[in-house]
């Protein structure tokens, strides 16, 4: 089991790994670690990874910062892109599909993550030009000088609407009505609006309100972490290995034939876990070809039983393989 080591808290991991390259003319998209990202992980051991001198590093995007990425990845297909963290390049990869997923996952020399560690920490984060978007924009961009100039400019003609004054006590009764100065007719009042209200600030109706958006799906701590698996009916003496152990992780899983598939979560709560694998994958466990998973807790306390879907099996249905697995 990789030692996982988080830098700060969310519900998600990385679920897009990005391999580290170099290109001379790469588009680029820059990212702050303080504003941009919601977590930061680093597996800094992995005994399944076949470069041991790179480490992992994991993040999750905030809304925000996911939008310019599936735009930057979307202008830059068949192209190659620079991913710069703080101010510093880290990775540069072959765009071929939009990346519109919260989840990176980026392969980095030891060396360069201990240069961007300390940003990471948020001990150097006025040293990032170019992580903040367009903050600094915002604050120094003045008002624009015409916005008032309209309501400046209609107030003479208000000013001359209300010139025409009604007629004093001192005016001869014999005046005709033609001839004395019309009284200005007050604006109708809007039913349900308070007397002397405008009606842009009375309206402010409930029903606009927009509710937050439901927390994102994540696997409960109870289904992390390395399993193998045990026989139905143990021997008096140890319990017997009935296929492959299994590695499951906040956004992957691992086996000796899965080599770090990526997961999407379909459904999660604390009673059973659904899980599908990403179709490129490849994910071989215990001789089943996995399209999808399900975790359920054992009775016994540090069991978990899981179910192995291949692609033709119904998700509602028998799966084609299951196992009770403990803590490796």
């Amino acid at each position: 089991m990789p030692a996982c080591w988080k830098t700060l808290a969310a519900p998600l991991c990385a679920a897009l790994a990005i391999a580290t390259a170099t290109a001379a003319h790469a588009a680029e998209i820059a990212f702050s670690s303080q504003r941009d990202f919601t977590e930061i992980s680093l597996t800094i051991k992995d005994t399944y990874n076949a470069n041991p001198d790179s480490v992992a590093l994991e993040i999750t995007l905030s809304q925000d910062a996911q939008q310019r990425m599936a735009a930057a990845s979307g202008a830059a297909l068949e192209q190659d892109l620079t991913v710069v963290i703080d101010g510093r390049a880290v990775s540069t990869s072959h765009v071929q599909s939009v990346v519109d997923t919260p989840q990176l996952r980026i392969a980095m020399p030891k060396q360069a993550v201990m240069e961007l560690l300390p940003s990471l920490l948020g001990a150097s984060a006025a040293a990032n030009p170019q992580g903040a978007p367009a903050e600094p924009a915002a604050l120094a961009a003045p008002a624009p000088a015409d916005t008032h100039a309209p309501l400046l400019a209609a107030a003479p003609y208000v000013v001359q609407a209300q010139q025409v004054t009604p007629p004093s006590v001192s005016e001869s009764p014999a005046e005709s009505p033609a001839e004395a100065a019309p009284m200005p007719m007050p604006a109708a009042q809007e039913p349900g609006l308070a007397p002397g209200v405008p009606p842009d600030l009375a309206m402010t109706p409930a029903a606009d309100a927009v509710p937050p958006p439901p927390p994102p799906l994540a696997i409960p701590s109870w289904a992390l972490g390395a399993w193998l698996p045990t026989s139905a009916t143990p021997s008096p003496y140890a319990e017997i290995n009935q296929g492959d152990p299994v590695a499951i992780y906040a956004s992957a899983v691992d086996a000796i034939n899965c080599n770090r598939a990526r997961l999407s979560i379909l459904d999660s709560s604390n009673a059973r876990v659904r899980l599908r694998v990403a179709p490129d994958s490849q994910c071989v466990i215990s001789g089943v070809r996995v399209d999808r998973l399900q975790l359920s807790p054992a009775l016994e306390p540090g069991k978990i039983a899981i179910s192995l879907y291949a692609p033709q099996d119904d998700i509602n249905g028998p799966p084609s393989k299951e196992s009770i697995y403990r803590r490796r």
